[in-house]
């Protein structure tokens, strides 16, 4: 059997976070368990929180960490609410944080979930399961010009305003139900079987995903929670796949590494930047021709690492 999810840079993601016996460590996309597996074995004595939105990806975890079950936690809950849940339980600090923004090939292989063009499957792409919002629904009630804004901001996707012109025009007639109704309509606008069609239609699902899931829109606070979340001389690592979600990560860890304006009240003449991060890495890291053969779904990924000062 095919394995739930090949870990992205394990290796890399292992030595930046750097586990140490007694620390409490997040796995804020846990999936199915591949990287939280690689902290454990390579330092036992840890207690690993994982967070997943996915009922799925949590089962899978829980076989792949069952081993190492007396120190591992699993929790359905998306990593907006890791703060929260961490709270709840009476968490202060933590010694280091992953992030793996990636869909994980189980979501993609599986054709229900509805998040690869090249199956045809139900408009689906929920992380998150118990939702209410599709991409089925997106399709067929938003408006032409939120459909364009969706795939412009969301995948950069130039043919934007004239795909979601078509989709419009053409559920006036039929619905759409299925990722081959939709990727119909995106080659009838930029051509089948090129490489420019190709990458338009993952453009197309990616901003499909990212909406119906609000990725942006919790990634950054997520992230800034990370940083007040873990203790000095902890580890922050993330793996993104896109250039938004890469650029969000970069603003967030420069601002924090430059620090905030401290003001002294007596005298603006004493203000001073307080710094919260230091950088491990200037400019994201990638995958190495090897694991880019072996792994496909690293082709894209970019790894950046801070330590909280």
């Amino acid at each position: 059997m095919r394995d739930y999810h090949i870990p992205v840079m394990l290796k890399q993601c292992i030595d930046f976070i750097a586990p140490k016996p007694g620390g409490i460590y997040v796995d804020a996309t846990i999936g199915g368990g591949g990287h939280s597996l690689g902290l454990l074995e390579s330092c036992p004595d840890i207690h690993l929180i994982g967070f997943d939105q996915d009922s799925e990806a949590l089962l899978e975890a829980h076989k792949t960490l069952f081993p190492y079950q007396d120190r591992v936690e699993l929790i359905q809950a998306n990593f907006s609410r890791m703060r929260t849940e961490l709270a709840f339980r009476q968490i202060k600090t933590v010694s280091g944080i992953l992030f793996d923004l990636g869909v994980s090939s189980h979501q993609l292989e599986t054709p229900e979930r509805g998040f690869s063009f090249d199956l045809d499957s139900p408009l689906d792409m929920r992380m998150d399961q118990s939702s209410d919002l599709t991409a089925e629904i997106v399709l067929n009630e938003l408006s032409q010009k939120a459909l364009t804004r969706i795939f412009y901001d969301y995948g950069e996707e130039l043919n934007a305003s004239r795909i979601a012109g078509k989709i419009v025009k053409i559920r006036e007639e039929q619905p759409f139900k299925t990722t081959g109704d939709l990727v119909k309509v995106i080659e009838s606008v930029v051509g089948k079987g090129t490489k420019a069609s190709l990458k338009t239609k993952a453009r197309i699902f990616q901003a499909l995903r990212i909406y119906v899931n609000q990725e942006l829109e919790i990634l950054e606070q997520a992230l800034k929670d990370a940083i007040n979340i873990i203790e000095p001389g902890g580890r922050i690592v993330v793996l993104s796949y896109h250039s938004l979600e890469d650029r969000i990560v970069k603003n967030v860890f420069r601002s924090a590494a430059e620090g905030e304006e401290q003001t002294s009240e007596a005298s603006f003449l004493n203000s001073t930047k307080k710094r919260k991060l230091q950088l491990l890495t200037r400019k994201p890291l990638q995958a190495d021709d090897e694991e880019i053969n072996n792994n496909p779904h690293s082709r894209s990924v970019k790894l950046r690492a801070a330590e909280k000062i």
